[in-house]
């Protein structure tokens, strides 16, 4: 049964399973727009107090920032949990980044709401109807070069389960934040000396600071000099932000 059907968003309810299926027909193109919808939902969801929701959002292209996040987490998510929403399931888009937007909106942030997120609407709807499935997919992962478009862009595929969909987005999420960090610190990274390397690796592993003067033969003044520069030359102040740029760089 259609509840609403929008510009952008269609809303079903299907009975039968208790549940609420969300279909972007197109894209909202602002926060504005992206609200309006929401609130729609929202009364709906009120209204009829389904178990389970379901969002398609292969047309879903507007990047979630904290702003927006803030917003859903207050006047949507926190009202569904109170209302009794059991199971959120998301069709991932087609845009890749934006949809890791939206799963790192949902990871990073402690929401109450923990969706699980799939490659097919079949395969969502498996789960949100705790229907078994016995498939035992190919582990194999194929990584295929097709060519450069109009623009001069390399086109790579990825063929992988469409099972591992949320591993596969969120290994690329670090790729690209990892690769975004490398560029954006590689200038500050070139002024570390080779002694000062060396103590971001035994900090790293965990070993203090006396620990780590020890192990280079070093007086602890020393090494706190060091740590000292180490901290000036890249602009840090903790083993957290340490320990990124000996993963980022391969330092081990």
């Amino acid at each position: 049964m259609v509840l609403y059907e929008g510009d952008f968003l269609r809303i079903k309810y299907e009975k039968e399973n208790d549940c609420f299926v969300q279909f972007w027909k197109t894209s909202p193109e602002s926060f504005t727009t992206l609200k309006e919808e929401f609130i729609i939902y929202k009364s709906l969801f009120e209204k009829y107090s389904p178990l389970k929701t379901l969002w398609l959002q292969q047309n879903f292209q507007l990047e979630i920032t904290e702003e927006i996040h803030c917003w859903i987490e207050r006047n949507i998510n926190i009202p569904g949990v109170e209302i009794g929403i059991k199971k959120v399931a998301f069709v991932v888009g087609k845009d890749v980044l934006v949809h890791l937007s939206v799963m790192n909106y949902f990871e990073e942030n402690n929401s109450v709401i923990h969706p699980l997120h799939f490659a097919t609407e079949k395969e969502a709807r498996e789960w949100l109807n705790d229907e078994q499935n016995n498939h035992k997919p190919n582990p194999k992962i194929r990584i295929l070069f097709e060519g450069v478009d109009k623009e001069g862009n390399s086109i790579i595929k990825v063929k992988r389960p469409s099972s591992d969909i949320t591993q596969t987005l969120l290994s690329f999420g670090h790729l690209i934040e990892e690769n975004d960090f490398l560029k954006s610190n590689i200038s500050n990274f070139s002024k570390l000396t080779k002694r000062e390397k060396e103590i971001m690796v035994i900090f790293s592993k965990g070993l203090r600071q006396q620990e780590a003067a020890d192990k280079l033969f070093i007086s602890i003044e020393t090494l706190r000099t060091h740590w000292k520069n180490i901290k000036k030359k890249l602009n840090i102040k903790s083993l957290t932000e340490v320990i990124k740029y000996v993963k980022a760089f391969d330092m081990n």
